[in-house]
């Protein structure tokens, strides 16, 4: 016979299917796994599919915030799996895209927007305008959390925190093993906070975590020769990949 079953997520779900042959239940129930190993969704006007980690079995995104096709290994540099470059806890307001104007205007609030890239080297070295905004980065790491205000990645997931990072990259030593990993982490480069200017594209690789500590947040900055977490100033901009949130049980 034909049996239907919802599939109500990405990963390895169990179907219990009972039999019936001529309007009777012959009583047996088999217990099916099915495995999926990616899910399409369109956010914001761009396609996505998901992955899942080998070591932890967190799902994430195939692909960085913005960027139009994933980065393959043997493919060379690719600026289409690049993406584009946030500004630490900024919603997505135009600022990202790697050609915005830049302004040396501060916002006054967490949540106000402007479609330039702010650049700033006072103390705190922020694009918020003074201690008074969120100067510890609290709201804004739960803004960039799923439903936050600034949430920026798709529903149900969140920029990963720097525990969650850490957890399926810890042990990268280098930017071809980010490339080579299963999150296949492109060359995007960064934004500097000061000139607003692109450095090191298609050489270096920097995710923003949603983590912070005291007038900075955590960032993986993966290099030629070395990959490690870094305590960075706000302004920068570097690149975003998103985790899918943990189902409570």
């Amino acid at each position: 016979g034909t049996y239907t079953a919802t599939i109500t997520n990405n990963t390895v779900e169990t179907v219990r299917v009972s039999a019936a042959f001529d309007g009777s239940d012959v009583g047996n129930a088999v217990d099916v796994s099915f495995t999926f190993t990616s899910k399409t969704i369109n956010f914001k006007g761009s396609i996505y599919k998901t992955m899942k980690s080998p070591s932890t079995g967190r799902i994430w995104l195939d692909r960085n915030l913005g960027a139009t096709q994933t980065q393959e290994v043997n493919s060379g540099t690719n600026s289409a799996a690049y993406g584009d470059i946030y500004q630490w806890g900024r919603r997505k307001d135009g600022h990202e895209s790697r050609g915005s104007g830049k302004i040396s205007t501060r916002l006054a609030s967490i949540t106000a927007t402007d479609n330039r890239f702010i650049v700033n080297n006072e103390t705190p070295d922020d694009w918020t305008t003074n201690r008074a905004v969120d100067d510890n980065g609290e709201d804004r790491m739960a803004a960039w959390a799923d439903g936050g205000v600034n949430d920026i990645c798709p529903a149900g997931f969140s920029v990963p925190t720097k525990a969650e990072l850490f957890a399926d990259t810890r042990d990268f030593r280098n930017t071809a093993e980010a490339l080579s990993s299963f999150l296949r982490i492109p060359t995007a480069g960064f934004r500097g906070h000061i000139d607003g200017a692109l450095g090191n594209v298609g050489a270096d690789a920097n995710l923003w975590t949603r983590s912070v500590k005291g007038s900075k947040s955590y960032s993986l900055n993966m290099f030629k020769e070395s990959a490690r977490f870094n305590e960075a100033v706000r302004t920068m901009g570097f690149s975003v990949r998103c985790i899918r949130v943990r189902v409570k049980q």
